[in-house]
């Protein structure tokens, strides 16, 4: 071998050797930079300590950014829909106490609606909680079911502009010389929302169920592979086994009297 291809050898060599391992990669990025780690120690210990919930709860798929807001029952769309408010005998709204509404917080109609979504996602799909690409997909679900629980009660209770309820909605385009409104009707937009939703959650379930066909094609090949290098290695034994019987057999040399 030439000295130029030795060296070239020689540095492929090296430069495979220091290529970082899976391991090393995830603590690479695990690690927190000191002068970030300072920061989270300044914090108080209750503030730090929700900090660290709501990463735990993001790993394990449930969105801290998903639902809404809550803006109080003055500024909420969806207060016709919300648990906290009580309504009198005409069924008329009894908004109570600002006090008694995670102002500021999640929604606390969402917040529960997509955990407990998860929740049955994890159990009727068998989400294994060591894959992420699994509990990535759930995730998506459980978000597609908040979304389309939105737009439905868009629908329920209408828009802004109280349309929505018959499925459609009436733009107002312009006047005539009469004063007579030009409009146009067509299906309100919630409604095309909850259409491609539904859309979206079928490919979701088929990457889940690919996800899974391709483990499972995987899962077979090691298999396969596993059980050719034992047979191999059984074959390897009785080659070893044979190739002693003879070498013995040789050694043993029989002299015969002249």
């Amino acid at each position: 071998m030439s000295k130029k291809k030795k060296e070239k050898k020689d540095e492929i060599t090296l430069s495979i050797t220091n290529m970082p391992t899976r391991e090393d990669a995830i603590t690479e990025i695990a690690a927190v930079d000191d002068s970030y780690d300072k920061y989270l120690k300044k914090l108080p210990k209750r503030k730090r300590d929700r900090l660290y919930k709501s990463l735990n709860s993001t790993k394990l798929g449930l969105h801290s950014v998903a639902p809404i807001m809550c803006g109080g029952p003055q500024r909420c769309p969806f207060i016709s829909k919300c648990p906290i408010p009580d309504r009198d005998d005409e069924g008329e709204l009894i908004f109570g106490e600002p006090s008694e509404y995670p102002i500021g917080e999640q929604c606390v109609l969402e917040k529960f609606f997509m955990r407990q979504k998860i929740i049955e996602y994890y159990q009727h799909l068998t989400i294994d909680p060591s894959n992420p690409v699994e509990v990535s997909i759930a995730n998506e679900l459980a978000l597609i079911d908040l979304y389309k629980n939105r737009a439905l009660m868009i629908m329920s209770a209408g828009d802004r502009s109280g349309q929505g309820q018959d499925f459609m909605r009436v733009d107002i385009l312009g006047f005539n010389e009469n004063g007579d409104t030009a409009e146009q009707a067509k299906l309100h937009p919630a409604l095309e929302v909850v259409d491609k939703l539904e859309r979206r959650r079928e490919k979701w379930l088929d990457k889940l169920m690919e996800t899974r066909q391709a483990k499972a094609q995987w899962m077979l090949k090691v298999g396969g592979a596993q059980n050719e290098s034992k047979i191999l290695s059984e074959i390897q034994k009785l080659r070893d086994a044979i190739s002693k019987m003879d070498v013995e057999e040789d050694s043993e040399e029989i002299f015969l009297d002249d």
